[in-house]
């Protein structure tokens, strides 16, 4: 099995050297046989094609800008990588470099050292792996190169054994899974679906496109951010992270804004809805529910007033929500 191995330094003792590669591989293989035993916080390594997807919808324009980006910039591939990795920036690249050869590029930090900056899974009966955050960074990759990458993610959830240690049923953690809002039981439309409807692997033909999903990410910072970005007024502290955050406020947004409307395959017609969402998003009350989540608009990252200067820039001819729509053009999925 192959293993994400980012060194900061190069070091001159070959025997030294030869000491950590072999305490790395056994202790990555170490991880990996007992992933059904790993914690909340555990960092493990999995390759894409082991990954279980808990929705059934993508934003396919947010992904076109990935694909284009990596196609225009090979190193943006190599420090996406690092980064979902907790690895920080990418130290070293060449033409060479694969990201199915994790020796072959380099990262700043070893991978597990910023968890915030990395996706989480949770680990289903017999030790599946359900990936729980990162759908679109990692169907990105998938496009790019295929399953066999391998990458370290964080554990959210070890939900393969009840509270007394006794192995649960595919039915009990299914059911563990939708309490807990880590399987997004909606599709593309917002109708209900079951976790048996979920895509099987990776791969964007296999998920379907959810237009609310790409605006969501173009209107990151515009009229909402991450959840964590509004104080509870009662504590004094960040809300948490909200699972499926983007997939709540595309609900809400389906039930005020007709997309038929926008020619969304232009750039002005796509700015157009834009700003009419972003208008419907921050003129909220900030104790408004939001779609099926639960939360208010505030404990959803919802922002007092739309940044103006920030919608404009993606309304320039090379911004990246222009280079996404043309390359989506010219590469219908």
């Amino acid at each position: 099995m192959s293993i994400s191995l980012f060194s900061v330094f190069i070091t001159p003792a070959i025997g030294a050297l030869s000491g950590i590669l072999l305490s790395s591989i056994a202790m990555a293989t170490q991880i990996s046989d007992n992933r059904i035993f790993a914690k909340s916080g555990d960092v493990i390594q999995v390759r894409l094609d082991e990954l279980h997807p808990t929705q059934i919808a993508v934003g396919k324009l947010q992904i076109a800008g990935d694909l284009d980006d990596y196609a225009r910039k090979p190193e943006k591939l190599f420090a996406d990588l690092c980064k979902v990795q907790g690895a920080g920036k990418l130290e070293q690249y060449n033409q060479s470099s694969s990201p199915k050869d994790p020796l072959s590029y380099r990262c700043l930090l070893t991978p597990g050292t910023d968890k915030s900056a990395m996706n989480t899974v949770d680990i289903g009966p017999g030790g599946k792996i359900y990936l729980t955050d990162g759908h679109h960074a990692f169907n990105s990759f998938w496009e790019t190169s295929g399953g066999d990458i391998s990458l370290s993610v964080l554990v959210g959830e070890n939900l393969s054994h009840d509270t007394k240690g006794n192995p649960v049923t595919q039915l009990q953690f299914e059911q563990k899974m939708a309490a807990l809002k880590h399987f997004l039981p909606i599709d593309a439309k917002g109708h209900p679906v079951a976790f048996s409807q979920l895509p099987s692997s990776l791969g964007l033909k296999l998920f379907q496109d959810d237009p609310w999903r790409s605006m969501l990410y173009y209107l990151r910072g515009i009229s909402y951010d991450k959840s964590d970005s509004n104080l509870n007024p009662k504590t004094g502290k960040p809300y948490p992270e909200v699972p499926f955050l983007e997939f709540y406020w595309g609900q809400y947004l389906n039930s005020k804004m007709n997309l038929s409307q926008y020619s969304l395959s232009e750039l002005d017609g796509y700015i157009n809805a834009l700003k009419d969402a972003a208008q419907i998003m921050t003129e909220l009350p900030p104790e408004q529910l939001v779609g099926d989540s639960g939360k208010s608009a505030a404990e959803l990252g919802k922002l007092d007033k739309v940044h103006k200067k920030k919608l404009k820039k993606l309304a320039e001819p090379d911004s990246k929500l222009a280079k996404a729509l043309t390359y989506q053009m010219s590469h219908q999925q």
